[in-house]
């Protein structure tokens, strides 16, 4: 395991930060953009279609002579200075010639629909002055989107299109953050417009549908599913709706309304018990009944999963989700053996992290520690970028002190937090990182990184026992001044919390060894009145005996001992002076 941790201390520094993703990656940024470009476009041509209905002729006309342009080319004049000619190139490649002569953009591309059976829609927002303007164009044998590109983009407009429509813009909106954002916002203005200007055509279901998904994707659960009913209670019949009453249960299952989850998911099931979807359906309601606690009923739902859909991917889900139950319940050995289970049954590169992560998990929660460590350290050898590379790592590290291989620890938590700077585990790992230092008798490294993890976050649960611990170093470096101050510090910032009790004793003990006699007793004497533990009652006692005898009250030593060990059991805290006089251990 150490080896293990070796090559993968050494190989992480080159991993790349996940923790520290931009989320402005240009490459994601255009790939989100497209989508929202591609929507939109089908979006207007469905509102595009509901506005001309009746023109299904024209465009049964279109498409016919599309089939055509195989025979022989098409020449279209819609005016005296514009022709266009339309025939198939190399490849069976459809491409155009345009010839043009002082022809304003508007002209051009009504030519260019009417020639290649397109609509073209215009943003709302173009200034009219860009497709007023005239121009000459003379382009041979091209195909229609370098035609598009020489005459939109040298005025600065852009275009997306799809089977149906090409949607012109302006590229100046593309260039700000928000481009996505802004087709969304148009997408979501005409599926408006469509529901309320043709609120009876069946059609615009579509548009219900289709602005349910929008804010579902944008995590508006609650808006999504009033879109998502009215689709479900407007068009039964429809196979939207059916799309749309599985959607309806996972909005309920986001806004955490279990209930109607299961009841949403249950109709789905009974009303479309052939649909490909019930397995899914199945495995979100073992999910729900796991989520409020009722184990075995998940469990149970689970099993059925895996016995009517075998050879589903949801079955191999189903397979892992009974291990989370299991783990949820404390039965990690239940858990271990359905995960190496499904290690045999469903080991596939798509799932081999989280069962081997898993299995990880089990065996560090069981306490075996080695088995632990030497199954995370295989994951993050072999997988240096998989998705559970983070947790494992950190997991691994917390393997390595718990087995005392502080050297090891260090390393890995270190390569941890430096990789994974946003992880809510990073102030555990400080904490372990100064611990392990402490007991490697590297006190001064310790308390350096106490007080820097103190800093970082000083809101985090761990700065406490960062804060206590930084006392027990300059006590283990024989420092006892500071070791005292810094257990006061404590004792004075959290008075209430439950380590107080054990800063008041290691205050005491740093003032015994400091050989300040009469000061110790009077803390030990100060912690037997907070704590009544019998523990704590009896180290008290003989501790302030072993002051008595530093400086030669044996009397009160022997009494002192006497009580610690249950000889003078009338003796009590509220009776006992705090002066170190002779009349401290007397009734």
């Amino acid at each position: 395991m150490w080896l293990i941790a070796c090559s993968f201390a050494g190989m992480i520094v080159n991993s790349p930060v996940y923790g520290e993703q931009n989320a402005s990656d240009p490459y994601d940024i255009h790939e989100k953009l497209n989508q929202e470009k591609h929507n939109l476009e089908k979006l207007l041509t469905q509102l595009q279609i509901l506005e001309t209905q009746p023109e299904t002729g024209t465009q049964t006309g279109r498409q016919d002579n599309s089939r055509l342009v195989n025979e022989s080319p098409i020449i279209i004049k819609p005016n005296e200075n514009i022709v266009l000619t339309k025939e198939v190139g190399e490849y069976g490649v459809p491409v155009y010639s345009i010839e043009a002569t002082q022809v304003t953009v508007t002209d051009a591309l009504q030519a260019l629909s009417a020639s290649f059976g397109k609509s073209i829609i215009v943003d709302d927002d173009i200034d009219s002055a860009y497709l007023s303007s005239y121009t000459n164009i003379s382009i041979q044998k091209s195909p229609l989107q370098d035609i598009l590109e020489v005459i939109l983009g040298t005025r600065g407009l852009e275009f997306t299109q799809d089977e149906d429509s090409i949607f012109i813009t302006s590229l100046a909106k593309l260039d700000v953050d928000t481009a996505s954002e802004y087709y969304r916002g148009k997408s979501v203005q005409f599926y408006q417009k469509a529901q309320i200007k043709y609120p009876n055509d069946r059609r615009v279901l579509k548009a219900y549908f289709e602005l349910g998904n929008y804010y579902y994707d944008l995590g508006f659960n609650f808006l999504a599913l009033q879109e998502y009913k009215m689709v479900v209670e407007k068009y039964r019949g429809s196979p939207l709706a059916k799309e749309s009453l599985f959607k309806i249960g996972c909005c309920y299952s986001n806004l955490n309304d279990q209930e109607s989850a299961r009841r949403t998911y249950f109709r789905f099931i009974y009303g479309y018990p052939n649909d490909p979807l019930v397995d899914d359906a199945l495995l979100s309601i073992g999910d729900s009944l796991m989520n409020q606690g009722f184990f075995r009923r998940a469990i149970d739902i689970y099993e059925r999963v895996i016995r009517e859909f075998p050879h589903e991917e949801t079955a191999a889900k189903a397979q892992f989700n009974i291990a989370k139950t299991h783990m949820k319940m404390g039965n990690y050995r239940s858990a271990l053996q359905v995960l190496l289970h499904a290690r045999e049954k469903y080991y596939s590169d798509q799932m081999r992290s989280e069962i081997e992560y898993q299995i990880g998990s089990c065996l560090y929660l069981l306490n075996e520690y080695q088995d632990a460590g030497n199954v995370l350290g295989y994951l993050l050898t072999t997988e240096p970028e998989g998705k559970f590379v983070e947790d494992a790592l950190f997991l691994l590290g917390d393997c390595f002190y718990r087995e005392n291989n502080y050297l090891a620890a260090f390393q890995i938590f270190q390569k941890a937090i430096e990789s994974y700077p946003q992880n809510n585990k990073v102030p555990y790992g400080v904490y372990c990182m100064g611990k392990s230092l402490n007991a490697m008798n590297m006190p001064e490294s310790a308390i350096k990184t106490f007080r820097e993890g103190i800093q970082a976050y000083p809101k985090n649960d761990y700065v406490r026992e960062m804060a206590l611990e930084i006392g027990k170093c300059y006590f283990d470096k024989g420092d006892y001044r500071l070791a005292c101050n810094a257990f006061e510090s404590f004792i004075t910032q959290y008075p209430d919390d439950e380590l107080v009790h054990e800063s008041m004793v290691r205050m005491a003990d740093a003032l015994f060894c400091d050989k300040k006699h009469k000061e110790a007793v009077n803390n030990y004497l100060k912690l037997l009145k907070n704590n009544n533990e019998e523990k704590v009652r009896r180290y008290a006692f003989t501790r302030i005996g072993d002051c008595y005898k530093s400086i030669g009250q044996l009397g009160d030593a022997a009494k002192a001992y006497q009580t610690g060990l249950g000889i003078d059991i009338n003796a009590t805290p509220e009776v006992l002076h705090e002066d170190g006089s002779s009349g401290a251990l007397t009734r």
